[in-house]
């Protein structure tokens, strides 16, 4: 016989007390300590395998050559509007000059026929007309690069120079893939998704902000060529 106050079953009793007791604490002071640290977690909904692929394609560079035409029409599609029609437009600033001027003329001749007011109304219009027809004119004028005329089926082609040019391209694409996962989840009464490295089962840590510790940041895009 045990005695009274040492019997098998108050001991187990007493043990499974404390263990249950300590296990507690630890889980309170455990969730204390990720709070404390921004660490929360959050109840997974749905969980789905996605496979992200990204394309990567190093440039590839050769040489090749070129003809004077071909140079000729890269530098042209490299001009701005302004180097390309600063002659002209030379041209219209002295068409504009000289139409001050004459606008003066036009509206007075034109108060012999109506009021002011309509005559004054010809200055702007004809000051820009004067512009305008400086521009177009002069640009009638300026010799064009034989180099950037189309070729004719029988006409005589420019003498051609050639040019080796190193030319860069993007490569054949390959593709890479990475297993992750994409979850919703629910954190503060939002249902929210993202994207994670692996399952988190039923709970997953999110921060402060409600992100998944262990979140897919998308890749950043590559420019367009």
């Amino acid at each position: 016989m045990f005695p009274y106050g040492s019997h098998p079953c108050r001991v187990a009793a007493a043990l499974c007390f404390t263990l249950l007791a300590t296990s507690s604490l630890a889980l309170f002071f455990s969730n204390a300590n990720a709070q404390q640290e921004g660490v929360y977690t959050a109840t997974v909904l749905t969980v789905t395998h996605e496979t992200e692929k990204s394309r990567t394609g190093p440039e590839v560079c050769r040489q090749t050559v070129l003809t004077s035409q071909q140079v000729a029409q890269q530098q042209e599609d490299d001009k701005t509007w302004f180097e390309k029609n600063w002659i002209a437009t030379l041209g219209g600033a002295a068409g504009i000059v000289v139409g001050v001027p004459l606008a003066n003329v036009v509206a007075t001749q034109a108060a012999n026929f109506t009021t002011s007011f309509a005559a004054a109304s010809l200055v702007i219009p004809t000051i820009l007309l004067a512009g305008g027809i400086g521009f177009f004119v002069t640009q009638l004028f300026v010799p064009s690069n034989p180099l950037l005329a189309t070729p004719q089926p029988g006409s005589l082609v420019a003498e051609q120079k050639f040019f080796v040019q190193t030319i860069c391209a993007p490569g054949p694409p390959t593709y890479t893939s990475t297993p992750n996962y994409r979850i919703t989840y629910r954190f503060n009464g939002n249902v929210q998704s993202a994207l994670v490295k692996y399952d988190p089962g039923e709970r997953v840590k999110v921060n402060q902000q409600g992100r998944p510790l262990n979140e897919v940041k998308p890749a950043p895009a590559s420019p367009n060529r």
